[in-house]
């Protein structure tokens, strides 16, 4: 059941994905990553016989909620101030491989904007991150060196985010960036769109106040301009990052 918690990660995010970040008037708020696996369950499902997904226990749905702390308390490739940021979140996956469906969230809650800036770097940050915290899970991956440690980032980690009060900011880190594109396979990536079809990486942003201007063009806002919408092809943004960078001044 692990390999499933894993394909978001191991895929380097090639699913759709939404990104949704509230921030309160308080400060306070929660991030969440949306990632919709069906395409991929779907896939699998029909490179697989009937016996092979009764074997990985793959043949009746599946609906859980995890808490990360027990697995993040015990990861020795996450630092402890990546801990504290990551540990309050929670996991909900849900899978029935008959019905081809596959929906895995992750939701963190945060106090403040200075802890939600943490969040950002340690999930961002080599040694902290989801993909080291469910190699843990897994009982190896990319801590242990094991399959894991060979796979694409995720595509989120090539930004920097910031946010500070009126001032939201999201920017590609060129040195992540060129880490990342140093692993993209185009033909691979090719392969992958004709199998799967369009895929798209949505970012959702709702603030307290209503927004003032956006730098992205294509960035929608919604009837009270307290949320900005911005969408773009996940496999395009991965040779043209940039069409995911966002200022909002609100």
């Amino acid at each position: 059941m692990l390999f499933i918690i894993l394909l978001p990660l191991g895929m380097a995010s090639c699913m759709d994905t939404r990104e949704e970040l509230e921030i309160k008037k308080d400060g306070s708020g929660s991030l969440m990553m949306k990632t919709d696996m069906s395409k991929m369950v779907e896939l699998m499902k029909n490179f697989s016989s009937d016996s092979d997904i009764q074997k990985q226990g793959l043949d009746k749905p599946f609906d859980t909620t995890m808490l990360l702390k027990s697995y993040i308390d015990t990861a020795q490739s996450v630092p402890a101030d990546k801990k504290a940021a990551l540990r309050e979140g929670l996991l909900h996956l849900t899978l029935s491989v008959k019905d081809n469906v596959g929906k895995l969230d992750v939701v963190f809650p945060f106090d403040n904007t200075d802890q939600l800036s943490k969040l950002y770097e340690s999930l961002n940050a080599g040694t902290g991150g989801l993909k080291n915290m469910m190699g843990n899970m897994s009982g190896g991956g990319s801590q242990s060196g094991g399959p894991d440690s060979d796979v694409l980032p995720q595509i989120t980690a090539i930004y920097d985010v910031s946010v500070k009060k009126g001032l939201y900011s999201r920017k590609v880190n060129k040195q992540r960036y060129e880490v990342f594109s140093q692993t993209m396979k185009p033909d691979q990536l090719k392969q992958m769109g004709s199998m799967m079809g369009p895929m798209n990486y949505t970012l959702v942003v709702t603030l307290p106040q209503s927004i003032k201007k956006t730098s992205n063009a294509k960035a929608v806002l919604s009837k009270d301009k307290k949320t900005v919408t911005l969408q773009a092809d996940l496999l395009e943004t991965f040779e043209h990052p940039e069409l995911l960078e966002l200022d909002i001044e609100y």
